[in-house]
């Protein structure tokens, strides 16, 4: 028995032509970015939705998003929030979100740079102290009496008063030349 060949079938040129629209899972993760987007855009607050100067219908959905506790019924609100984001130019929209996270992102990392020195000044780095104080003279005083006492309470095992309140201070000094770098 022989087998059968496969024949070339001829195609028409119209059928080698893509669909042009885009896939149905392409639409779906735009729509849910859509979502996401204006999910971060209601946390940001009453007031910064307000100032938005956006179409009414989709500042009114933003705000009442805040209201709905049930699960089903916020997630199809979400859905409604993204078909009206489809509506206008996001483009503000996206760029306030951004901005939002990048503040936050910078005040995290400022807090965990503000750590580091409170504990190498508590350690013992008499350099970085005297590097302080100098930069600092109006608040060089307090600065050393609160390194001084941090260092007695962690050498003691107390409760974390005076390393507390060094932090505080850190945090209220202006930046350096040298640390803004």
């Amino acid at each position: 028995m022989q087998k059968k060949q496969k024949r070339d079938l001829y195609e028409p040129i119209e059928f080698d032509v893509e669909n042009e629209q885009p896939s149905r899972t392409q639409l779906k993760r735009e729509s849910r970015e859509l979502q996401q987007l204006g999910l971060d855009f209601a946390a940001l607050g009453r007031n910064v939705i307000k100032e938005a100067n956006l179409p009414p219908l989709v500042e009114e959905a933003l705000l009442r998003l805040k209201t709905i506790a049930k699960h089903e019924a916020r997630r199809r609100h979400l859905q409604y929030i993204g078909k009206l984001m489809r509506t206008f130019d996001i483009t503000y929209v996206r760029q306030v979100v951004e901005a939002a996270e990048q503040g936050h992102t910078v005040k995290t990392a400022e807090f965990h740079r503000l750590e580091i020195v409170r504990e190498q000044l508590i350690e013992g780095d008499d350099a970085l102290l005297q590097e302080y104080y100098n930069a600092h003279p109006e608040h060089g005083q307090r600065l050393r009496q609160l390194v001084l006492g941090a260092r007695r309470e962690q050498a003691k095992g107390k409760p974390p008063k005076d390393a507390r309140a060094l932090f505080k201070l850190l945090r209220e000094l202006p930046l350096s030349e040298e640390e803004e770098k």
